[in-house]
């Protein structure tokens, strides 16, 4: 029984060393490798009459201007149509996205519309902030939410004047990243000068050169060594499963609905007496 608890114990210790240390990829990203925010305008149309009114002049004006397109002249003050509405897109181009990739699509009415749900978004663009358009969605919606009812009978859920797209928009434009070069920026995710230096010396010392140098708390630049001058992409991928200790600082959080305390490993507590009602509790240390 005694070696038993002892094998335990020496256990449970080598398995928090080990869960201390963590994957590279999860705790930098390279700098010029992100995401790139899309948006647009657009109509959603084949609504069961909870479209945009009369108040909301631009939905028919973008009505008429797609009509006008496709031969058919309408002044937009004479179209009188409740199933049509205005809505925001918004979207996110990962990088590296190619040209006939798929990404998801949010939709939002930005007019009077009380609900999208059955809507179908018409052919729309999606521009990046340098105005290039990086994307066309089109697409049935699912909303998050639906309304039901008459008035004093009805009944909302949720929020269906915004739903999404899956796979709604088609990349046409190949997303704006950085590909990796002679030297990559590494930067982390959460800012430290100890895991800063912890990562150059861990990158040193497994591809056995100087080649990394942490600049400050946020940033580690590394040099692609020469055997791996035409093969960034495999030099990245062996820096991202290198396992590194983070720093972690003492931390204590506690939770006043629950009564919860939760400590780091490195919050240590001196001989103190606690006096709640008629609860004592006495800590002592050894």
């Amino acid at each position: 029984m005694r070696s038993a608890g002892l094998l335990m114990v020496l256990g449970i210790a080598f398995f928090d060393d080990a869960a201390l240390a963590t994957r590279l990829k999860d705790m930098v990203s390279i700098e010029g490798v992100r995401d790139n925010q899309l948006a647009g305008y657009g109509l959603v149309v084949g609504l069961n009459g909870t479209g945009d009114r009369r108040q909301t002049v631009f939905s028919a004006q973008s009505l008429a201007n797609l009509l006008q397109q496709m031969g058919v002249a309408v002044p937009g003050s004479a179209i009188r149509v409740n199933n049509v509405a205005a809505v925001m897109l918004t979207a996110t181009l990962p990088p590296f996205a190619q040209p006939g990739a798929h990404i998801d699509v949010t939709v939002s009415a930005i007019g009077d519309a009380t609900n999208l749900q059955g809507g179908q978004l018409v052919l729309s663009s999606l521009k990046g902030v340098d105005g290039q358009v990086y994307a066309l969605a089109q697409g049935a919606l699912v909303t998050g939410g639906f309304a039901t009812g008459r008035s004093g009978t009805s009944q909302t859920v949720n929020h269906p004047t915004a739903g999404r797209i899956p796979n709604g928009a088609t990349v046409e434009r190949p997303a704006p990243t950085a590909a990796p070069g002679q030297r990559i920026r590494l930067q982390l995710r959460q800012a430290d000068f100890t895991t800063a230096s912890r990562i150059a010396a861990k990158l040193n010392e497994n591809f056995k050169s100087n080649l990394a140098v942490a600049e400050n708390s946020g940033v580690v630049n590394v040099a692609v060594p020469q055997d791996y001058a035409s093969r960034a992409t495999e030099f990245v991928a062996q820096m991202e499963v290198l396992q590194v200790e983070a720093d972690r600082p003492a931390r204590v959080v506690v939770n006043e609905r629950t009564g919860t305390i939760v400590m780091g490993k490195d919050v240590h507590i001196a001989p103190v007496a606690v006096m709640h009602g008629a609860l004592p509790v006495e800590v002592q240390t050894t």
